[in-house]
């Protein structure tokens, strides 16, 4: 027998002597043996199965030949001997923890770094090195110092410790040894094509020479042309000789430079889309799309091409952890690991992406539940989760009440939504204590199985069972029910290492999770549809047209990696791979590329979004280039000035969609066709698709110079609006932006409020807490002293009584934020309480007053005092309704002041309240208290009736700013709020962002909730909204037509 060593060119070539070969090998005495065995060992499994198609298609076809990998062989040839000896394969997670515990039970090389993460997975790397390497080889770098014979006794001992188990280099021992002796195996394989060979250990290759010695060995070394950096290391490997100069180094016949990586892609397909309709037509299953970097091209060219309803195959982008099982079962590993968690960003995104069951085995409502997690502030302790949600239901049971007594002035469609939130608090708090029983309950230390048993039963109660899963999957989703499979296979594998130590749930999650960054195996079957994968998977494959892309400077070739564990001396001593020889391998895989199509596409980004930074083409491109340009070198800085003919640049998205003949998907193709309508509005799309016609005439009729329906005009009024109550809040805010008066009053859109782990309490709970604590302390007082008394100190310490426990029930509810910063604002609040009472006593002694009432409600609401209403000059009244915070009333005559306590910054000031009392419409709360005061008590019109803004801070200095409502301050109130119903009834509801005072956002904008959902121009359009006629008056109330005027 013999081994028969030659080379040939990658692609075609290639193809041509492996028919070859196979017919020399199927002739025998110079007769030709159809039935004779032959086997065809190939680089990969790709390469088989097209090896086999390729056979397949030779006229009259081709039989008894075999096709497989060479690990496959020597499977067939040497694990039945290992098995005999009781020897197995090692799982995957058992050679990662098995290093792991040696590492640990070593001397500490690496400090205090943990064996795991980077750390346990370089470890993992070098050990796959080792595993080629034979004893004489292990021996060198033992005898090392250092690092080097550290790592040589850690894997002796991880030997040592899996004995059981066999390696690469074990099995091809094996193999070898079987085959000395008589195997009948050896007749079915009859002769040998190893065809294309990549890198062999030592072992393998003893196996082929050995194999030699039994049949018929014919051995096909690919050539990529590069003789001096790929090829002459191929053939000195083999002493072999080619005898002949190898082929031409191939290049690209077409180099386009793109935008980005994803128009990168999108190009691609175009191309692709556009070779279907040709004269001479590619079919997809002729076509590649290569890349040298997984990311971001698997996911992009995956996302693409399925949005372009093109079939492809190749490896799946997504991993196991990315799957709907694999997501849910990392969520589980970071409860039971992770001592400390944010619902929001640790439960949320994993929970709301699966078909999660609630208790009784319904489908939940995972994105409502996720909004009350975030309003319950279920943070860091799963262990107070049900705590924070029994405190949440408490709040919303005391707001219920609360608006049900008096409504709420600045939230008006928040009694509906409290009732609702109630209702689905009792199912979620069940759900979510099943979750918290399950992190808390975790044990700190049991065995594998142990907590892969818990994991299960918990991934059971969330998913059911697999029908259950299945049944929620659609027929498309295949994939899901497979890597459910998978999911449930991991964890099977992780309970089979309980002859470990025991393990915590840190090193458990870790292991899991390695286990779900496995790869989802093939998209589709080979052949279907267009080709998509790495360039290393490019050996032994031939299409009609390649396209590679991502051949950007560091990313093809990468750059060198040095290892901080092995010198490159001491590697290439021990003949471990080197820095060189991983230059060489990714330049052989880039070459095999180009050589396995006859039309060659290049391509690269200019620039990395995600990174924000440009990209330059790498070397290798520049080659091709500079082959394209004539032989005239092309240089990367220059790359945009070179010719057309050697480099295509695409110069954005919109113009690859006008400039190429066909689009890269359904949507892009109707935006072409849209794009290049004389009249969009008259095109078909505008009409059959109604939001996007509805879109086109907004944007035309906004430019309009008067107001339209999409600048806040309704046509038909908001007559209905007026009819009910109205707070001094709700007139407020048309005066200030009827937009935003349009969005909450009219269409009563309800911002929800999200818990935040805040570092401290927000203004808004604290002017609440302060609030309530006052109340409390009035409503309770039984006799307010008089104007010269001052508070005693039982009533000062009874305040401070009260203080301290509605704010140590604040801090239990979660809203109060860290423990240092809240000790200090707890500590300012009830000092600012106590100079509270006693700036009270002055200011009682100075306007000769006493309190008479507190927390007083008005309007139609539930403990409301009397019915308040406004007579209207165009006819009718305006009910109001509100809650005034204080009433005083002066003991030497019959005035009254109306006091409304502000724990923020102080605004109005005095001056502008001098100057304005009303400030433009802005502030409307004093003269409706004023006026609620008066028919409350049926005050005489004679009757002075002043009202107040009363600071109650330090930071705001206790500033109290006073009107007195005399005729002339009242008559421009009701002017102020009759404008304000006539444009309601009118309609009228246009944005007006205020001033732009160079800040981030405009004075209107930068505490309202609806600015998220604003146009973004909006200061642009009220400029050109407010020359409309019908704003005149609206204009003079602001005052913005004097502005303007001055400015002219």
């Amino acid at each position: 027998m013999s081994l028969t060593v030659s080379a040939h060119s990658y692609g075609r070539d290639a193809e041509r002597a492996l028919i070859e070969a196979i017919d020399r090998l199927k002739t025998e005495s110079g007769r030709p043996d159809p039935l004779a065995p032959v086997t065809v060992i190939v680089p990969t499994s790709l390469a088989g199965y097209h090896i086999r198609r390729l056979l397949g298609r030779r006229p009259g076809g081709v039989v008894n030949v075999q096709v497989k990998p060479l690990r496959a062989l020597l499977e067939l040839i040497g694990s039945a001997s290992l098995a005999n000896s009781g020897r197995r394969p090692m799982p995957e997670a058992l050679r990662a923890e098995t290093i792991r515990e040696v590492a640990r039970a070593g001397p500490p090389a690496f400090g205090d770094v943990p064996i795991d993460g980077p750390l346990l997975q370089h470890l993992v790397q070098r050990f796959d090195e080792f595993d080629e390497l034979d004893r004489s080889q292990l021996d060198v770098i033992a005898a090392q110092s250092g690092l080097p014979a550290y790592l040589a006794g850690l894997y002796d001992a991880f030997l040592e410790r899996t004995r059981d188990f066999y390696t690469n280099r074990d099995l091809a021992n094996s193999a070898t040894q079987a085959l000395g002796r008589e195997l009948v195996v050896l007749r079915d394989i009859g002769s040998v094509v190893v065809y294309l060979p990549g890198q062999l250990n030592p072992s393998q290759r003893e196996f082929l020479k050995e194999l030699a010695v039994q049949t018929r060995v014919e051995m096909l070394i690919g050539l990529t042309g590069d003789r001096g950096t790929v090829d002459e290391h191929s053939l000195e490997s083999w002493n072999c000789d080619v005898g002949t100069e190898p082929g031409e180094l191939p290049s690209a016949q077409r180099i386009v430079q793109s935008p980005d990586a994803e128009e990168e892609v999108r190009w691609a397909i175009r191309e692709i889309a556009a070779s279907l309709f040709a004269a001479e037509p590619t079919p997809l299953h002729r076509t590649a799309i290569l890349y040298r970097q997984n990311v971001p091209y698997q996911r992009i060219c995956a996302e693409q091409l399925d949005a372009a309803g093109i079939t492809w195959n190749g490896r799946n982008a997504q991993t196991l952890g990315q799957s709907i099982a694999g997501r849910t079962l990392n969520g589980l590993l970071g409860l039971m690991s992770q001592p400390t968690m944010s619902w929001a960003t640790d439960v949320a995104p994993w929970l709301a992406a699966a078909p999660v069951r609630d208790l009784n085995g319904e489908l939940a409502p995972v994105a409502r539940w996720n909004q009350l997690a975030r309003r319950a502030n279920l943070l860091r302790h799963p262990q107070d989760w049900q705590v924070r949600l029994g405190r949440y239901r408490a709040t919303c049971e005391d707001d219920l009440e609360r608006l049900r007594r008096v409504g709420d002035e600045t939230k008006p469609g928040r009694l509906p939504w409290v009732e609702a939130e109630i209702r689905e608090l009792d199912d979620f708090s069940d759900f979510a204590a099943r979750l918290a029983r399950f992190a808390v309950e975790t044990p700190e230390r049991a065995s594998w199985s142990t907590y892969a048993s818990r994991v299960q039963g918990q991934l059971q109660l969330l998913l059911r069972d697999r029908s259950a899963f299945a049944a929620q999957m659609s027929d498309e989703d295949d994939v899901e029910l497979a890597r459910w499979d998978d999911v449930q296979q991991l964890l099977t594998e992780l309970s089979w290492l309980d002859d470990l130590e025991e393990a915590t749930p840190d090193r458990f999650a870790s292991a899991a999770r390695r286990g779900l960054q496995r790869p989802t195996g093939h998209h589709r079957r080979f052949g279907d549809g267009v080709y998509v994968g790495p360039l290393s998977s490019a050996v032994g494959l031939q299409w009609d047209v390649v396209y590679i892309l991502g051949a950007a400077e560091k990313a093809l070739p990468q750059p060198r990696s040095d290892d901080p564990l092995l010198s490159e001396r001491l590697r290439i001593s021990a003949a471990l791979p080197v820095a060189a020889d991983q230059l060489r391998r990714e330049r052989a895989d880039y070459l095999i590329a180009l050589h396995s199509a006859d039309r060659r596409v290049l391509s690269y980004p200019r620039a990395d979004m995600r990174a924000q930074q440009a990209r330059l083409p790498g070397r290798w491109l520049l080659e091709s280039a500079t082959e394209l340009n004539a032989g005239e070198r092309i240089y990367a800085s220059k790359i945009d000035r070179a010719p057309s003919r050697a480099v295509a640049a695409i110069p954005s998205f919109e113009g690859a969609l006008l400039g190429s003949e066909t689009a890269a998907d359904l949507h892009e193709f109707d935006l072409k066709r849209i794009r290049l309508a004389p009249q969009p509005l008259n095109h078909y799309l505008a009409r059959e698709i109604q939001s996007l016609g509805r879109g086109l005439i907004q944007r035309r009729e906004r430019w309009r110079p008067l107001l339209t329906r999409w600048d806040g005009l309704i046509a038909e009024g908001a007559a209905a609006a007026v009819s009910v109550p109205h707070s001094a809040g709700a007139l407020q805010d048309w005066a200030t932006c009827p937009y935003r008066y349009f969005l909450g009053r009219v269409l009563r859109i309800e911002e929800r409020d999200d818990a935040r782990d805040e570092l401290k309490i927000s203004a808004l709970d604290k002017g609440s807490l302060m609030h309530d604590i006052l109340d409390q302390f009035f409503r309770q007082t039984e006799s307010h002293p008089s104007p010269w008394e001052r508070w005693p100190r039982s009533e000062r310490q009874r305040l401070e009584t009260i203080a301290i426990e509605m704010l140590d029930e604040a801090r239990q509810r979660g809203l109060t934020g860290r423990d240092l910063l809240w000790r200090r604002d707890r500590q300012e609040i009830l000092n600012d309480l106590e100079t509270l009472l006693a700036r009270d006593d002055e200011h009682r002694a100075r306007e000769h007053t006493r309190q008479v009432a507190s927390e007083l409600v008005f309007g139609r609401l539930p403990d409301s005092q009397a019915e308040v209403e406004l007579v209207l000059a165009e006819g009718g009244s305006l009910q109001l309704r509100g809650m005034i915070d204080r009433v005083d009333q002066s003991t030497t005559d019959d005035r009254f002041i109306v006091i409304d306590y502000k724990t923020g910054r102080e605004f109005p000031t005095a001056g502008e309240l001098r100057q304005d009392p009303l400030v433009r419409g802005r502030v409307l709360q004093l003269p409706v208290y004023a006026l609620a005061a008066r028919q409350i008590y049926d005050l005489d019109p004679a009757t002075t009736v002043s009202s107040a803004y009363w600071f109650i801070t330090d930071r705001a200095g206790f500033k109290y700013n006073r009107v007195d409502w005399d005729e002339e301050h009242t008559q421009q109130f009701e002017q102020a709020v009759n404008l304000v119903v006539k444009n309601i009834r009118l309609g009228r509801f246009p944005a007006n962002p205020g001033a732009d005072d160079h800040r981030e956002r405009t004075s209107n904008c930068r505490f309202c909730s609806f600015d998220p959902v604003c146009p973004v121009d909006r200061s642009a359009r009220w400029k050109q909204n407010r020359q409309d006629p019908r704003l005149a008056d609206y204009m003079a109330l602001t005052g913005e037509a004097s502005e303007e005027t001055n400015s002219a």
